[in-house]
């Protein structure tokens, strides 16, 4: 199947664009592969080029002041990576599986965009979606109990990324337990601490390294009700204010 007629999640870039737009962004640059695990882009170079995923799943990660890595998002098929401006990167970006995508010169994609203004419409879309997932986030960790948020964000990365299996939907990415943490917004020892509850509940398992969340809808309610009345569960993590 051409790369333009496969479906792409609908809040991606190539989601988000026309079929006339998405057939012709597939057209620039060249066809590139990465191994999991491989680095992609890192922190403080410089680069003059983005990657379009087309297949395959990548984590942004930022090092702190204090040399921990910390997960700040999963980003996969039909997503853009990398600076379009000339600048330094931010982050790294890892593979977290194989990952197939076209490398493409920013000052082309610019170009592009310049010649297809509704290319620009979806990038602003797909930024604008990024901003309001990183405010909710944010709000999540003032004013949830932890468990909820790492329940929530295995719930929103088995939704987004997550394949579905006789067993239940498994997380493409082999996540170690401080990924999720960090992705969750919590100390380690309260995502093992919640990763055991949660376990213990049937709602999650592991798989070869990789996580099973059996019941998706289930998970998520489990998520909903510990944000709601957090005191039925027994929840008192002295990390985490609670309203």
């Amino acid at each position: 199947m051409a790369l333009n007629d496969q479906s792409w999640p609908a809040d991606s870039l190539l989601g988000r664009m026309s079929t006339r737009t998405r057939e012709g962004i597939l057209e620039l640059g060249t066809t590139v592969t990465y191994r999991a695990r491989q680095q992609i882009f890192r922190q403080g170079e410089e680069s003059h080029r983005v990657l379009l995923l087309l297949d395959g799943l990548t984590k942004i990660v930022v090092h702190t002041e204090l040399g921990r890595p910390v997960v700040l998002a999963l980003r996969g098929r039909g997503d853009l990576l990398g600076e379009l401006l000339e600048r330094r990167h931010p982050t790294n970006v890892v593979a977290c599986t194989p990952v197939l995508a076209r490398s493409i010169s920013g000052a082309h994609l610019q170009d592009f965009f310049q010649r297809n203004p509704d290319g620009w419409a979806a990038m602003a879309g797909r930024l604008n979606a990024q901003l309001h997932a990183s405010d909710a986030r944010r709000a999540e960790f003032i004013a949830y109990p932890a468990s909820a948020r790492v329940s929530q964000a295995l719930a929103e990365i088995a939704a987004a990324h997550g394949v579905r299996t006789p067993d239940g939907w498994e997380l493409q990415a082999a996540l170690t337990q401080p990924e999720i943490a960090s992705l969750a917004g919590v100390a380690l020892a309260t995502c093992e601490k919640a990763l055991r509850r949660l376990r213990r509940s049937g709602l999650v398992r592991r798989r070869s390294r990789r996580i099973v969340v059996g019941d998706l809808a289930r998970l998520t309610r489990f998520g909903l009700l510990e944000r709601q009345n957090p005191s039925q569960y027994g929840i008192c993590d002295p990390d985490v204010p609670h309203s």
